[in-house]
């Protein structure tokens, strides 16, 4: 950690009358010079001011605390700029290696080529005098025509299997992402000013209409695959600037599908559904997907799921009080049941893992139903302990924000309010004074679906509470602001924010439809 350190030596601090005795007492009076303001022990026998005074040692205490928790935000920004360098520098590395191959395969068909003709040509030197004197006799050249035809053929070959190696790399947009690239780089230093200044929601495109309710909206890693749900289908859209448009509509479950997980690793989906089931879908092509067996441990209507950072864990959560955790395996698109969570006494409505994935957190319908699970033995997740409320009121939505907070809100009519909770003495505890007021809506209770949002490198949360959609970022003082907020005149709206924080896309029953807006830095 940064230290402030004073240039001046204290020692050394003299009053404008210089006479020479320690500095006691500081003159907090603008209108004064600098060495003005330093008053002595022998100062004071004629000291006749209306401005506020201060001791000198108390007055350095202050201004070096205040020195401190600047260099300790600055160092927070410098530390997270490096990571992201290195997160760019590990993508180039890889980049590098993706062109490497790229380039060693291009050579390796170029020169086999290459050898291809030149065999081919040795076998033009031979001929036979009887074939020759009857084409000579007839004036034909057909040996020569079927010999252009053969090495056209043979090019003919090489260049489409030369095409076909670059198409490779042209399609799948996980090896040679340019874009990826650069917006990683833009978005380096965006933590200091930028991520504390307002946001402003501009509204790109309301065209596309749905009358039947949407109940999940996710994104693929790179932001140009946006998936949503019709009643029990899965729709898939393209993505480009603030336009969506229908790629393919993908049908299995039974019921009204519930939730959506999109793989931020590979083109992989998993969705729940009212028909008490979960399915794994696999993208086999940019149009075709290929749907697992539907997976039934669950009661009842699976509520809400979601993925570990490896990938290879679900949690899902469901309305017959239990959340059952999964082993997922992409590459086979299958789901394997472990075990079981029994702690709640009513519907499972969200569920988040801490940053380093050592604990999860559940709320319920019930009243003071928040729970703590703690990874254990063999990386089992087993019951911590019920978090205190101050009140008692059900929740529907619960995030974690950093590996020893989460934020909570809650869902019935009485109090709209946005609650942080935070580790301490082993437990987690409400801190009272993070408290977010939302606006008054004592008529509506809350829907569960929309989960919270969080983007790290935005500094944005996203929340949708009854009627509202809430921007919120983490100020300086550790504390949460509301920077913008869009009423919907409406509480079924559900949505989510591109991976890289640019776009927020709902559909809302007002509208009958999906609203895409930019989130502009004001």
């Amino acid at each position: 950690m940064f230290k402030a350190k004073m240039i001046e030596n204290e020692k050394e601090f003299k009053c404008q009358h210089k006479h020479g005795q320690p500095i006691l007492l500081v003159v907090l009076d603008p209108k004064l010079e600098k060495k003005q303001r330093l008053l002595c022990n022998k100062c004071m026998e004629n000291f006749e001011s209306d401005a506020k005074t201060i001791g000198f040692q108390k007055l350095i205490y202050i201004i070096e605390d205040i020195i401190d928790q600047n260099m300790n935000s600055l160092e927070n920004i410098v530390q997270k700029t490096v990571q992201q360098l290195s997160i760019c520098i590990k993508s180039i590395q890889e980049l590098k290696t993706q062109l490497m191959k790229l380039f060693d395969s291009m050579i390796i068909i170029a020169q086999d080529w290459t050898q291809n003709l030149l065999a081919q040509s040795q076998q033009f030197n031979q001929y036979s005098l009887y074939d020759e004197l009857d084409c000579f006799i007839k004036n034909q050249n057909i040996n020569y025509i079927s010999n252009i035809k053969l090495i056209n053929n043979i090019n003919i070959s090489w260049k489409t299997k030369l095409s076909n190696n670059l198409n490779q790399y042209i399609q799948d947009k996980d090896k040679l992402n340019f874009k990826q690239i650069k917006e990683k780089f833009i978005n380096i230093g965006c933590s200091s000013l930028s991520q504390n200044s307002e946001i402003k929601l501009n509204l790109i495109d309301q065209s596309v209409k749905q009358n039947v309710q949407c109940k999940a909206i996710v994104f693929d890693s790179s932001g140009s695959i946006m998936v949503s749900t019709e009643y029990n289908d899965i729709k898939v859209w393209s993505f480009l600037n603030g336009t969506i448009k229908l790629i393919k509509t993908l049908q299995g479950h039974n019921s009204s599908i519930q939730c959506l997980v999109y793989s931020k690793k590979q083109n992989f989906l998993i969705s729940s559904a009212g028909d008490k089931t979960i399915r794994c879908w696999k993208e086999l092509d940019k149009i075709d997907w290929s749907s697992s067996k539907p997976y039934q441990q669950h009661t009842n209507i699976v509520g809400c799921i979601i993925l570990n950072s490896n990938e290879d864990l679900l949690f899902s959560g469901s309305f017959d009080k239990s959340i059952k955790v999964w082993k997922v395996d992409f590459n086979k698109n299958i789901l394997t049941y472990m075990y079981s969570l029994d702690k709640h006494e009513n519907k499972v409505n969200a569920l988040s893992l801490n940053q380093s994935e050592t604990q999860l957190v559940s709320c319920a319908d019930s009243k003071n139903q928040i729970i703590i699970w703690e990874r254990k033995e063999q990386d089992k997740f087993e019951f911590k302990h019920f978090v205190t409320q101050s009140i008692q009121e059900e929740g529907l939505k619960i995030k974690f924000i950093k590996d020893n907070q989460f934020i909570w809100i809650t869902g019935g009519k009485e109090i709209d309010k946005l609650y942080v909770f935070e580790l301490k003495e082993g437990v987690f505890q409400e801190n009272q004074e993070k408290t977010i007021q939302l606006i008054t809506n004592n008529e509506k209770v809350d829907e569960y679906r929309f989960p919270i949002i969080y983007n790290k490198e935005r500094n944005l949360i996203v929340v949708r509470h009854k009627t509202y959609i809430y921007i919120i970022r983490e100020i300086n003082n550790g504390k949460f602001k509301i920077v913008e907020q869009l009423n919907c005149e409406t509480k079924a709206i559900q949505g989510t924010i591109t991976n890289n924080g640019q776009y927020l896309v709902f559909w809302d029953e007002k509208t009958q439809g999906y609203s895409i807006y930019e989130l502009l830095n004001k």
